[in-house]
């Protein structure tokens, strides 16, 4: 039997909507399971809650509002705030700081965390804290918006994971949404084109003129990878230096280095298409001798029937 704390339909405004230098889109892999690391942080803090781990993750979203400029068949520039003014030195006046693009999204999601190490005594402890401290945090640098009635909701729960119905009711309650996998599995790697290319080639979309014998001409839209709704993630970073010391840096207390993103293909999937919760569950891996901080899902793609 396995726990299971779900956080139905959270609210989230301008959370960071630019995944990677080259990506726009959903917040990526990282900035969630960042946030989760760092809740189970503050839980640890409690005496009655030093031992659990929140293991895995999984993301299911709602809705993504993209925060653009938009006109009938055409997304046009991205909407900045222009933060912080800035102080003149002729004026003295606050004005309008260089424009510097930052894509932001408010967006709808559910997460659900396994929760591993507690003891069914501190069930409720777990609940109250877990209520109190995930408000306080930032959401892929989005504001967490959330009623004291709506905590409520989040609650604790047991599936066996031997029993395939006992996991379909918690997918169940994730529904309507699109949870997010990885499809890394798609991807072609061929030595003679570039890795970017690859990704590209899968989220690719071709229009072909059709001429009808009136000669009026029909545009046919097709998918290059005839998968689902298929969108370029960020899962974690590559490790480009290694350990090293800067001047101004953060701080001297960790390790610095300096890293790239990792880029691959993930899919957005009704919760019912999947059999078992490890199907849309994310976890972070580190290889210390490839230098690579990954975030991991496990889906196993069945084909249409």
């Amino acid at each position: 039997m396995k726990t299971y704390f779900l956080v139905p339909k959270l609210r989230i405004q301008n959370a960071n909507a630019a995944s990677s230098p080259y990506t726009v889109g959903v917040p990526a892999m990282t900035a969630w399971l960042g946030m989760i690391h760092a809740l189970q942080r503050l839980l640890q803090r409690h005496e009655l809650l030093q031992q659990i781990h929140l293991s895995r993750t999984a993301v299911v979203c709602h809705s993504c509002e993209l925060q653009v400029f938009k006109e009938e068949n055409y997304y046009g520039a991205l909407i900045g705030t222009a933060n912080p003014l800035k102080k003149s030195k002729k004026t003295g006046a606050f004005e309008r700081p260089p424009f510097v693009e930052e894509a932001r999204c408010h967006l709808t999601v559910s997460l659900l965390m396994e929760v591993e190490g507690l003891d069914g005594k501190d069930v409720e402890i777990f609940e109250e804290k877990a209520r109190q401290e995930l408000p306080r945090l930032k959401a892929a640098s989005g504001d967490i918006l959330v009623k004291p009635e709506e905590c409520e909701r989040w609650k604790l729960y047991y599936a066996d994971e031997y029993d395939e119905n006992d996991e379909r009711k918690l997918l169940r309650q994730l529904m309507p949404g699109y949870a997010i996998v990885e499809r890394g599995d798609l991807l072609k790697h061929r030595d003679e084109v570039d890795a970017l290319d690859n990704l590209l080639d899968v989220l690719k979309i071709r229009y072909h003129a059709n001429t009808d014998e009136q000669g009026k001409i029909s545009w046919q839209r097709e998918k290059v990878v005839p998968d689902g709704w298929l969108v370029p993630i960020a899962v974690g970073f590559r490790d480009l230096s290694g350990k090293m010391t800067i001047e101004g840096q953060r701080s001297y207390d960790y390790e610095h280095h300096f890293v790239e993103p990792l880029v691959t293909v993930g899919e957005f999937v009704m919760p019912y298409r999947c059999n078992t919760l490890n199907d849309i569950l994310w976890e972070y891996q580190y290889d210390e001798q490839a230098g690579s901080y990954v975030c991991q899902n496990n889906f196993l793609h069945k084909g249409e029937d």
